[in-house]
């Protein structure tokens, strides 16, 4: 995704973003629940994995929660844009996890990348002309 894109999605639609990237296949049989705190902007979230689906609550967590993610949303852009890794962030006090990390990480393995632009319809190829009887 380019960065002016990522930059300009709400955090509801990023959440969204996520559901479509995960990787149904992967998830199958998992389950973790992960609170979101985004400090810069008031917002919180619970994202859950169940059922080889992701969703999410605004102005929610959980108790009980596998993790408690806390980071300003500009930390989060760089991240999904691999301009830093989860874990050189977390390094770098950028980002704060509370319960347990590996979770965290289990989240960001399940998604899958794919390309963003391809072919809605191929064009209409033109069949061969028939050679000559008897070639």
């Amino acid at each position: 995704m380019s960065p002016d894109v990522v930059r300009a999605m709400s955090l509801d639609l990023f959440f969204d973003y996520l559901g479509v990237r995960l990787d149904g296949d992967k998830a199958e049989g998992r389950r973790l629940v992960v609170n979101w705190v985004f400090s810069d902007v008031g917002r919180r979230y619970v994202l859950n994995l169940e059922n080889c689906a992701l969703t999410y609550l605004a102005d929610r967590q959980r108790d009980g929660a596998d993790a408690t993610v806390t980071l300003d949303r500009t930390v989060l852009d760089s991240i999904v844009l691999r301009e830093v890794t989860l874990a050189d962030a977390v390094q770098r006090g950028l980002v704060r996890v509370q319960g347990d990390p590996a979770r965290v990480v289990e989240l960001f393995d399940l998604l899958d990348d794919f390309t963003l632009m391809f072919e809605v319809v191929e064009p209409k190829r033109p069949r061969a002309a028939p050679g000559p009887p008897g070639s």
